[in-house]
């Protein structure tokens, strides 16, 4: 496994200015990632603060039990105790086989970056990755890509979402789901390691009640002996703890969405906000009979409304919630982050491009808690390039920077003008010209004796060019099934390093590589040495 750094542009133009230090982007953030000091001032600033530890202690070693965590994880959570202990931390939806790839490069990232960390600080640096089991749509998680017939497809299981319920607590339906892992199996070609990664999956399957589980336990197998701390967003224990800050945020309601919107209008001013947000949002779920409504305040009534009207609550009926039924109420996109600064003792959060994007909106928000936003740390994002792809790549010269932004399909299409329609496009081109030149002597000629034909003889023209357009089809199909060898090397390297026009991390989920590879893949991936530069490591395998 050799690892090579490219560099690359994100499409988001606030992200891209963040990863290059540019000023006016890093101004929306209490911390400047660029200089070496970073952590150990965020370290120190930890330290003046205070967290429900022992109460994160219980349930972390809890939940991290009931999916089998290795023993050095349960003994990072004991670590905890230490008050100058910190946590390297980030999250993602409950991905059906872990989801896309960007998961697992982002759960590798908080590793790593814990790893490196408590290195250079020498205090505790604790790897947590939260589970977006609040999340209720399911759509979102249900499936993964598979390929068929050399195209992109995409492959849901059919376990129907009755409700709008948290995915957390959605139930398995396990015929449905190992119907749907054997169909994706069988889109892998057979290898030696089939058997064991297909087992391992179903016998993870086998032990899980809910979508959640079954993410959990997966993730805690991959990612055995790294001591990495999983904790589930929606877990009522969890929601006792965060039950204060609850409180906290329906108090200060108005002044967070003012502060939101506030920050919005600072950065319209060189960048597009991405965080759907007025003064009426209340950045708050609240569960009612199993259905998961995002509330709005309404200021006339000083009432917390659903969208649709069917939930009405006072402030004082919201509060009694927060306060004896937190279990009812979840986070959005707004007070996620800030409940986590409220929770844990955060050395930097790990984001993917888009969550940089939004997190800048949220430095007034942060501010109206008193907290500092943490530093945000882009995630590592891996290229995984087979010792096949890369001969085909050779063979026809395509460099991997080509590859990733999507030049190849350019590439294929010279190839195939200079290669494939040549010289006959010229001929046909040709042809057609000459006939045409024919033809309008002939209506002239005929029109002239008679007007009577002029709709006969159009039709007549358009009948025989489209035979040319037919002929030129038919002669330039034969001669791609002489040159199909390298039309099937030119479309493998387009599947493999960019499939659907999308990055690889979008599309390909782990459980094709492990099959290939191994179930140690990951673990592999994780002793290879990289470093935070920002760049995309193209991994060859």
């Amino acid at each position: 496994m050799e690892i090579t750094d490219v560099s690359f542009t994100s499409t988001n133009q606030l992200t891209n200015d963040y990863i290059n230090g540019l000023d006016k982007s890093l101004a929306f953030f209490h911390y400047n990632i660029h200089e070496k000091s970073v952590y150990q001032k965020r370290a120190q600033y930890l330290k003046a603060q205070s967290y429900p530890r022992e109460e994160l202690i219980e349930y972390l070693g809890e939940f991290n039990k009931k999916h089998e965590a290795s023993s050095e994880t349960l003994a990072n959570i004991e670590r905890l105790q230490d008050p100058n202990s910190v946590v390297v931390i980030g999250g993602q939806q409950a991905g059906l086989l872990t989801g896309p790839l960007y998961t697992i490069h982002k759960i590798i990232s908080i590793v790593l970056f814990a790893r490196q960390q408590e290195q250079a600080l020498g205090i505790p640096v604790l790897p947590v990755f939260w589970i977006a089991g609040e999340d209720h749509d399911f759509a979102e998680i249900n499936h993964v890509y598979a390929v068929e017939k050399g195209k992109v497809h995409k492959k849901a299981v059919k376990n129907k979402q009755l409700t709008r319920e948290m995915v957390s607590t959605m139930q398995i339906d396990h015929t449905v789901c190992e119907k749907w892992i054997e169909d994706i199996f069988q889109s892998f070609n057979e290898t030696e390691h089939s058997n064991s990664v297909r087992n391992l999956v179903m016998n993870t399957l086998a032990d899980a009640d809910t979508y959640v589980d079954f993410f959990a336990r997966l993730t805690t197998k991959l990612f055995t002996h790294t001591g990495l701390i999983l904790m589930d967003a929606a877990s009522p224990e969890v929601r006792r703890i965060e039950s204060s800050f609850f409180v906290n945020l329906i108090e200060q309601n108005a002044k967070l969405s003012a502060a939101v919107v506030s920050q919005q209008e600072v950065i319209k001013k060189s960048y597009n906000p991405l965080i759907e947000v007025t003064e009426q949002t209340a950045h708050l779920f609240y569960s009612q009979d199993g259905e998961r409504v995002l509330l709005e305040r309404d200021v006339k009534t000083n009432t917390f409304t659903s969208k649709q009207g069917d939930t009405i609550l006072t402030q004082e009926e919201l509060l009694s919630i927060a306060r004896n039924h937190p279990e009812r109420l979840s986070n959005n996109v707004v007070t996620r982050p800030i409940m986590q600064e409220y929770l844990f003792p955060t050395l930097s959060f790990i984001a993917g491009p888009g969550e940089i994007a939004y997190w800048a909106e949220l430095k007034s928000a942060f501010e109206l808690f008193n907290f500092k936003m943490p530093p945000v740390v882009p995630r590592l994002s891996y290229v995984l390039v087979e010792r096949t792809i890369e001969s085909y790549m050779r063979e026809l010269n395509v460099s991997i920077e080509e590859a990733v932004n999507g030049e190849v399909g350019l590439k294929k299409e010279e190839w195939l003008t200079n290669e494939v329609r040549n010289p006959y496009e010229e001929y046909f081109n040709q042809a057609k010209e000459e006939f045409e030149q024919v033809h309008q002597k002939l209506r002239k000629n005929v029109l002239q004796e008679d007007p009577y034909f002029e709709e006969l003889l159009l039709k007549n023209r358009g009948i025989i060019q489209k035979q040319f357009e037919i002929a030129q089809k038919i002669v330039e199909s034969k001669q791609l099934v002489k040159n199909e060898a390298i039309l099937k090397k030119y479309n493998a390297i387009e599947l493999a390093i960019r499939p659907a026009e999308a990055p690889q991390e979008r599309i390909w989920n782990i459980c094709y590589y492990l099959n290939q590879f191994g179930v140690q893949f990951v673990s592999d991936l994780l002793r290879a040495e990289v470093e935070f530069n920002h760049k995309l490591k193209v991994v060859s395998l």
